[in-house]
């Protein structure tokens, strides 16, 4: 049973851009075809990273704070509980079992996700890590941590989504970037890709897009073509 999300929702638009200028226009010029922004590090270390969240909600928006925290436990709960304040709706955290311990008692009303493998990421990348094993063995163990501290959700790729819903149940949380085009070469840094039907259909919650509408000839319509495509397998 989906959860009770408004499906408009469930597409979220990674707002990668370095200035608050550039951050606006997009907000403009994607109007009510996005309602859930994602701002993450490149427009953080801009400098302007709160102003523009409170100007997204005062626009109704929702924003996906994904700063992927990662450093001692005490830390992590510190900036998790300074975020909580700001109004947004989840945040990503890496870690192991002690961070996310830290992490869930201060997250407010704040949903806590935790990255498992980033879908930058291949077999070689993770065996550099030390792991020896399958992606998605990793990805399962990483989740399987994650929800048992507390944590709400998990990002993942869509290729292990449908693992986590049959080892994890309809509960948490799922969300998926790297979503391409059916017709989209892999000329970027992603690596484990799915296109939106696919990754619903494995048992995401969201999906994160950036370059799909971000490089379309019209980025409004290629928005509204992916809210009726979402509207057509969740129903209005």
């Amino acid at each position: 049973m989906p959860k009770a999300i408004d499906n408009r929702d469930r597409l979220i638009f990674a707002l990668d851009v370095p200035t608050i200028e550039d951050a606006r226009a997009w907000v403009d010029r994607l109007g009510d075809s996005v309602t859930f922004y994602k701002l993450g590090l490149e427009f953080c270390m801009g400098g302007h990273y709160f102003e523009l969240l409170e100007e997204l909600r005062a626009r109704g928006k929702k924003v996906f704070a994904d700063i992927k925290f990662y450093d001692v436990p005490a830390t992590v709960r510190g900036a998790v509980a300074n975020l909580a304040r700001s109004g947004a709706t989840c945040c990503t955290l890496h870690g192991v079992s002690s961070i996310y311990a830290g992490a869930v008692p201060v997250k407010g009303d704040m949903k806590l996700l935790a990255v498992t493998v980033l879908t930058s990421m291949d077999k070689d990348d993770i065996a550099e890590l030390g792991w020896n094993g399958p992606v998605e063995e990793l990805v399962s163990m990483r989740a399987r941590k994650a929800i048992a501290a507390g944590i709400d959700g998990l990002i993942c790729s869509g290729l292990e989504a449908a693992r986590l819903r049959a080892e994890l149940g309809e509960a948490p949380l799922i969300i998926t970037p790297g979503i391409r085009a059916a017709d989209e070469k892999g000329s970027d840094d992603q690596k484990r890709t799915m296109t939106l039907t696919q990754a619903f259909e494995a048992g995401a919650d969201h999906i994160v897009v950036g370059r799909p509408i971000r490089n379309a000839p019209n980025p409004r319509a290629a928005a509204e073509a992916m809210q009726a495509e979402i509207s057509g397998m969740f129903g209005r």
